[in-house]
């Protein structure tokens, strides 16, 4: 049976190019191990090609609902994508007579990622089985192959980055990074939106039982990905889950009442939700103020479908009661063992320097909601 063409691009913010031959043997971004630009082209082609395209075949019938052999497949395009500290992504499309079929690869070159992505395939798998939501991409395979591991996953078609970016006023926007398109500053309306359905993601995913929540993740890296268009302004999903525990330690959620915890879960993810690098790779950046007003609208959001939620908290305006009867102080006391969480990272200046006008805004807007 004939095998479908691999074709190798490299994407970029003015669009797809063809990979440079002269440039195959340099090293990927970010990897300590200094793997060529043609091995790693290489063995991604061996992964997709094994057991003549098994476990690929699995994934576009999977995806599409259908039966296709391997004659079906008229050329497959490899591209490679932005760069991270665990991953190398790729994008591999899948080319039909009828359709284009699209899917992401994680690809892990160093032991720390290739266990960070072994883990994430198994919180992505049972994430989707409890949660039935569209907002983190579906795993399809896990496989590895000459020192490599491969994760196979949905690819969320025109979604893109976003990072603040200060405007020709200097004043703080967010900016879309739109691959082929260039990069355009959203209104402040879009700004709102996003960070409100941020929000509502991670507070749908958050486990009030057992207290677990997606973490980490930050705006810097990317996780967090956008689709603007007419119908629906702004549409949010998340690409990646590196990790889903109890965020204040085993020991303390033993004695940690569900509602305080929940409590302690909001707290950090309004610092969580302010924190960017100035366009994804500058100085670290807070988000004004509106970003608080959002966080907490995406969260009492996400709350709605929560069972759990009800069972320990009652009704949302008993907990917003049970939020409005804290004080400045008492917030600040609260705050505490979060923030120290924060004491090694490079964010925390930042959190320090805003962390006491962050509680006055938190107060007021628990107080003016909704």
């Amino acid at each position: 049976m004939k095998k479908p063409a691999i074709r190798y691009l490299v994407a970029s913010p003015a669009g797809d190019v063809p990979v440079d031959n002269d440039r195959l043997d340099y090293p990927l971004e970010a990897d300590p191990l200094k793997t060529p630009y043609r091995v790693y082209f290489r063995v991604i082609t061996n992964f997709l090609s094994r057991e003549n395209f098994r476990l690929f075949l699995e994934a576009v019938n999977e995806s599409q609902s259908t039966d296709f052999d391997l004659s079906a497949i008229n050329e497959i395009i490899v591209r490679t994508e932005k760069h991270g500290a665990l991953y190398h992504p790729a994008s591999i499309e899948c080319v039909t007579a009828g359709k284009k079929v699209k899917f992401g690869l994680n690809v892990a070159v160093t032991d720390t990622g290739k266990d960070s992505l072994k883990r994430e395939f198994a919180i992505l798998k049972t994430l989707n089985a409890r949660f039935n939501l569209p907002y983190i991409p579906k795993p399809y395979c896990l496989d590895e192959l000459h020192s490599m591991v491969f994760l196979l996953e949905e690819w969320f078609e025109g979604y893109h980055e976003f990072h603040l970016s200060l405007n020709h006023n200097g004043a703080q926007q967010v900016k879309l990074w739109e691959y082929g398109k260039g990069d355009r500053f959203l209104s402040s309306e879009q700004g709102f939106e996003i960070y409100r359905q941020i929000a509502m993601i991670l507070t749908l995913y958050y486990d009030i039982e057992n207290y677990r929540m997606i973490f980490p993740w930050h705006h810097a890296a990317g996780d967090f990905i956008v689709k603007p268009n007419d119908e629906t302004p702004i549409d949010v999903r998340l690409t990646t889950v590196r990790g889903y525990e109890p965020f204040m330690g085993s020991d303390t959620n033993e004695m940690i009442n569900p509602v305080l915890a929940l409590f302690y879960f909001l707290l950090h993810l309004s610092i969580q939700m302010r924190l960017d690098k100035l366009d994804g790779v500058g100085d670290v950046v807070w988000a004004d103020e509106k970003c608080v007003d959002a966080t907490l609208a995406g969260f009492f959001l996400g709350l709605e479908s929560k069972k759990a939620f009800l069972n320990y908290c009652g009704s949302q305006g008993e907990f917003l009661t049970l939020l409005r009867s804290f004080s400045v102080d008492d917030l600040v006391t609260t705050f505490k063992p979060i923030i120290k969480q924060y004491e090694k990272t490079k964010d925390f200046p930042v959190i320090e320097r805003n962390f006491g006008n962050h509680v006055d805004r938190l107060y007021l807007t628990l107080r003016n909601y909704p």
